[in-house]
């Protein structure tokens, strides 16, 4: 049998969260696809498809989600580098879909 070390440190149970890491790789996605569709429709002269704005309200709803499951894995009990990374993330994402969309209204 092997013996124990006496310096084998263990800082308890807890691990990271996979509903934190979720909302962290929803948000970079969310922002990946965004920055696509920025680019395509700079690209185009600012004449994209209709399909290219299904795609943004997608990735709106995309980073609301990603959103709402990081506040959640907020309250597990784990260590908090990926909620509070993954909530950030999807707080910063959400608010550039949010501005991308005023603005666009705004300048009808």
């Amino acid at each position: 049998m092997r013996r124990k070390r006496k310096n084998a440190y263990k800082f308890g149970d807890k691990k990271h969260s996979r509903r934190g890491k979720v909302s962290l790789v929803l948000a970079a996605l969310s922002l990946l696809a965004g920055i696509g569709m920025i680019a395509f429709s700079i690209h185009s002269g600012g004449h994209a498809n209709e399909y290219i704005g299904c795609a943004g309200v997608f990735t709106l709803m995309v980073s609301i989600v990603s959103l709402i499951v990081g506040l959640m894995s907020l309250g597990e009990d784990s260590y908090k580098l990926f909620p509070v990374l993954g909530s950030v993330c999807a707080g910063l994402v959400l608010a550039g879909w949010v501005a991308v969309y005023v603005l666009g209204f705004y300048t009808l």
